[in-house]
């Protein structure tokens, strides 16, 4: 294990671990002692939004572990690690900090093995819970009233299924014996319904005989979700919350994974702006306001942001 704690434009991110590295740390460090921790998949629009807001960019700081999902933060570190070795008194050096990043973009396909992501998180989990019997409680996602009837689906008794609920059902088909304890997404994620959405927890964990949760799934979208589990994560408890953003929409067939075409020529960003055109501030965020940004970064002398 070769992990390399960077800070991105102020904002902590843990390189150099596989999935199965994550893994091996939750169990042999997260799970056997005594605090309750965070993990952060932390992308391009966490890093652009904690900028803007303190508390956000504590709780990523401060977290037990802040994984690179998105290939940009990937190509962010590639890019500081090439530019640390320039020489910042010539003067040409920000043409050649600019043609560096824009070199890093054709060996994009050597860096995806780097890159872990909540959807992975999940379904890795998902399966160490088959094997292993960790607890796990799906919180969040869009409930029955914003998804569309065709996404939702019925389960053996014919009740509605929402988000959470539908793909905590798929990840039992998937992995046999996981343990699933609860899903739920009819909780609004702000401060308002902590208490409500606390007490449905602790109600489903009595009626399991669970004492506490391994693993408790977020998805309320970053910032709040992360929000939500520093106000709540010792209320309840879980061992390990972590914050997954559209996993559960992923999980169920909402949103579609971008063709080999996309990933290959590092175009995630366009596949999910012709997708999904109504996130076209989200999308530019990562892509090119993130890139721009990291690249004046580097043209301070003293670079702190980036170190």
């Amino acid at each position: 294990m070769s992990m390399e704690s960077r800070k991105i434009l102020g904002v902590r991110v843990d390189f150099g671990l596989s999935v199965e590295e994550v893994l091996n740390m939750i169990e042999s460090n997260f799970l056997t002692d005594k605090k309750n921790h965070i993990i952060c998949t932390t992308n391009p629009e966490f890093i652009m939004d904690a900028q803007k807001d303190e508390e956000f960019k504590e709780i990523i700081n401060k977290s037990s572990l802040s994984v690179p999902d998105g290939i940009g933060v990937i190509f962010a570190k590639k890019f500081l690690d090439k530019v640390e070795k320039l020489n910042r008194k010539n003067i040409f050096f920000p043409i050649i900090a600019f043609f560096s990043g824009i070199l890093l973009g054709f060996h994009g396909r050597s860096f995806r093995e780097e890159r872990v992501s909540g959807v992975d998180l999940v379904d890795a989990i998902c399966k160490l819970s088959s094997e292993r019997g960790y607890s796990i409680f799906f919180l969040g996602g869009r409930g029955r009233k914003a998804v569309s009837k065709m996404y939702i689906g019925n389960d053996k008794r014919g009740n509605e299924l929402d988000v959470s609920t539908q793909a905590a059902e798929i990840m039992r088909k998937k992995y046999p014996g996981v343990n699933i304890i609860g899903a739920t997404s009819k909780y609004n994620r702000g401060s308002e319904d902590d208490e409500k959405t606390v007490n449905f927890i602790k109600n489903v964990m009595e009626e399991k005989g669970v004492k506490r949760v391994d693993f408790l799934f977020v998805a309320y979208n970053h910032n709040y979700q992360e929000k939500w589990i520093m106000r709540n994560k010792d209320k309840i408890p879980a061992k390990i919350s972590i914050g997954c953003g559209g996993a559960f929409d992923f999980i169920v067939g909402n949103c579609s994974l971008p063709t080999d075409f996309y990933v290959k020529n590092n175009l995630e960003w366009l596949y999910r702006l012709i997708k999904q055109p109504w996130r076209f501030k989200r999308v530019i965020k990562a892509f090119p306001l993130f890139p721009i940004k990291l690249f004046l970064s580097t043209m301070t002398l003293s670079n702190n942001d980036c170190k």
